[in-house]
């Protein structure tokens, strides 16, 4: 058996899934050996009392006396009043005793168990206690999780017990133990727990604010609590409202962003070489082009990345430099703001700011920043609609230095907004798209590759799968149109062949392109694909279902109603996610973040999903619609492809839902064949990339049918 000074995490092989506190040894069986075990550990709980430290006094003098790492712990501001006086002790005690104090206590288990308070004010004092107090605006925070970390692994204890000796010994609590060595979703909850501490106490989180200790006793917003009486929500917002209005906390804020917010390039980035290797040569491609083109990367291999690291070479030589992304829809902003960040920026988002006069106001605190010298990278990211009108154009023709445009989803830019009246003042330009060339719109693409230069590097997705993204499978499935649905067809064919003089030079008027649209979305509409829908649904573990995306078309809202229908009456716990949710950036977010931690279990859309949202979770799609433009089928396959160790994503499955004429084999008009031929080219390229193509069960024999209808 391994002594407590060199176990290490993975030797704790009995601990159990679940603990029901008191009854079971939750203390002697994880978190005392976990102590002794561990590199590093962290924990955020509601409340927190010193008597816990007698309690795992055995696990917690190992810990302290051999890792160079201190505890970490974050809470609430609410504390009985003697562990409240021993926090302030440590902080307001004057440095000749506390260094006396110091050098006389020597920390021992004993020591731990008899003299708690004192142990607590010693162990703030030398730095081997770090707290942080967590306030909420109008609600308490209350989170119990325990983090464990050593030789590359984690684990989380994770239930409903408090940091206090009665919630470990007295009351009636449950207790969940995720190891991440141990299984996938083990180590999807462990790694989850890890990202949200850290995001948390580096206040990364809009709803909360983490506020150390010191700052929190000198602002006095440590508060006692009697048990019989909890909080009200009035008292947990005023203390807020105290946090966050504070001007010297302000302003220490501030300054520490200032001395931060330091434009780097991660270190944990790898893009010289191995997986991501195309992320350097695309950024060379762009440098050589003299910083203008645009990035032709597939869906999934890390465009943003890329062109922030390009940013970044173009600022090692042009600062002071500010920077504009730009981006089609609002979950995608704020995507982008949290990307951004992590090379050590801070973004306004200029849509969350409010109208066109608070937006001039946050760019020209931007532009006194960079004059003045306060900075000298700052990044503002706006939506594609701001960055088209002339009030924007006017706020950044204004800035006084070099400045960069980086536009995602760079095909949505060929609009006439946009190609009317370029924005012209920015010195520099990188588009990003997977599919720069709008389809059916070479006028549009001219335009397009005007402003911003050629396509200076191409990264398809042929080349991403089995390096950056993961396989595929891919399934197909015949839904055969009604006798109503086939007339409907013939007569909209009847009418378009009637009207095809209205097209010129490649244009059509309106009435040809809505019937053109009316007989797309009779074929994605078609009533057969709810039932055949259901069918595959009862084909799988619905109570395994997980981490699931659902399209549906964008050409009326009753095909997801009845997608959500369905979906309801088998029990899955699904949300849609349309541009309804998505105009909330706090829904959006809480959506996404409960999918991917598989509380909700499917997702249903329509076209929100198809641009730039990253959810790497996503390990199958159900395609109930799907238009005939080439670049959503990119975009779609993207979605689904994107790795993701923390679920164990080893591929992915497609499912396509195809629109055929009745009776298929047994022979065409030439009308009913271009039907066929429709759905044929997506079910060819899908299928040209997909893993199990050749397999029995495989796309290629209805495929094989399809071309036969077609063609022969």
């Amino acid at each position: 058996m391994n002594s407590p000074t060199n176990r290490h995490l993975q030797s704790l092989e009995d601990v159990r899934p679940l603990y029901i506190l008191p009854a079971d040894p939750l203390t002697d069986e994880v978190l005392i050996p976990a102590f002794q075990s561990a590199e590093k550990v962290d924990c955020m709980v509601g409340f927190f009392s010193s008597g816990v430290l007698a309690t795992l006094a055995p696990g917690l003098a190992t810990f302290l006396s051999r890792s160079r790492e201190k505890l970490r712990l974050m809470m609430c501001p609410l504390l009985r009043a003697e562990d409240r006086d021993a926090i302030e002790n440590a902080v307001e005690t004057p440095d000749h005793l506390a260094d006396r104090l110091l050098q006389e206590l020597v920390l021992t288990e004993d020591l731990l168990q008899q003299h708690t308070l004192k142990c607590l004010t010693w162990l703030l004092r030398a730095g081997r206690i770090e707290i942080r107090l967590a306030l909420m605006k109008d609600a308490l925070f209350h989170p119990k999780v325990w983090l464990f970390e050593g030789e590359g692994h984690l684990l989380a204890a994770h239930g409903s017990s408090n940091m206090t000796h009665s919630g470990l010994a007295r009351n009636i609590e449950q207790v969940s133990i995720s190891r991440s060595w141990i299984d996938p979703h083990q180590s999807y909850t462990a790694d989850k727990f890890r990202y949200e501490f850290e995001r948390l106490w580096n206040n990364k989180d809009a709803t909360c604010i983490l506020v150390p200790l010191p700052e929190a006793v000198r602002r006095r917003l440590l508060r006692t609590y009697d048990s019989q009486q909890p909080p009200t929500e009035q008292e947990l917002r005023d203390l807020y409202d105290h946090a966050d209005t504070t001007p010297d906390l302000e302003h220490r804020l501030v300054r520490e962003r200032q001395e931060t917010h330091v434009f780097s390039i991660p270190s944990s980035l790898r893009y010289l070489d191995g997986p991501f290797a195309h992320q350097g040569d695309a950024v060379a491609a762009w440098c050589e082009a003299k910083h203008c083109g645009i990035l032709e990367m597939a869906t999934g291999s890390g465009k943003t990345i890329a062109s922030m690291i390009a940013a970044y070479r173009l600022y090692e030589s042009r600062k002071p430099l500010l920077i504009v992304v730009a981006a089609p829809y609002v979950p995608l902003v704020q995507q982008w703001c949290d990307e951004i960040r992590d090379f050590g920026l801070a973004p306004v988002n200029l849509g969350s700011v409010g109208g066109p006069r608070l937006r001039s106001r946050a760019l020209q605190k931007l532009q006194r920043r960079l004059r003045l010298g306060l900075s000298d990278a700052e990044v503002a990211v706006v939506s594609h609609d701001t960055l088209c009108t002339p009030d924007f154009h006017a706020a950044v023709a204004r800035f006084d230095c070099k400045t960069l445009l980086i536009a995602d989803e760079v095909h949505n830019l060929g609009r006439a907004s946009f190609v009317a009246d370029p924005p012209e003042v920015f010195d520099y330009r990188l588009g990003l798209s997977a599919t720069p060339v709008r389809q059916y719109d070479d006028t549009g693409t001219q335009a397009l590759l005007r402003f911003f230069g050629s396509v200076v590097f191409k990264f398809t997705l042929e080349e991403a799968i089995g390096k950056c993204l993961v396989e595929y499978d891919y399934y197909v499935h015949p839904v055969s149109l009604s006798d109503t649905e086939m007339d409907a067809w013939y007569e909209l064919t009847s009418k378009i062949k009637q009207n095809a003089w209205r097209q010129d030079d490649d244009e059509s008027d309106e009435f040809l392109l809505k019937l053109m649209r009316d007989r797309r979305a009779l074929l994605e509409k078609a009533e057969g694909k709810i039932p055949k829908l259901a069918t595959l649904l009862d084909n799988e573990d619905i109570h395994e279902l997980r981490h699931t995306l659902i399209y549906a078309t964008d050409k009326g809202p009753a095909q997801l109603t009845e997608v959500n229908r369905i979906l309801r009456e088998r029990n899955v716990l699904y949300h849609q996610l349309t541009a309804a949710e998505t105009c909330n950036r706090k829904d959006t977010s809480r959506i996404i973040r409960s999918f991917q931690e598989g509380e909700i279990q499917v997702l249903t859309a329509k076209r929100v999903l198809d641009e730039g949202v990253d959810i790497p979770q996503v390990c199958r799609a159900f395609i109930l619609a799907s238009t005939t433009v080439e670049r959503q089928w990119v975009q779609r396959r993207g979605r689904v492809l994107r790795t993701c160790s923390a679920v164990g994503k080893t591929h992915a499955v497609i499912h396509d839902l195809l629109a055929l004429p009745p009776d298929m084999n047994q022979g065409l008009d030439p009308d009913a064949r271009k039907l066929v031929s429709s759905e044929l080219r997506r079910a060819m390229e899908f299928a040209r990339l997909a893993r199990n193509a050749g397999r029995s069960d495989g796309p290629l024999a209805l495929i094989d049918r399809m071309v036969d209808a077609a063609y022969l």
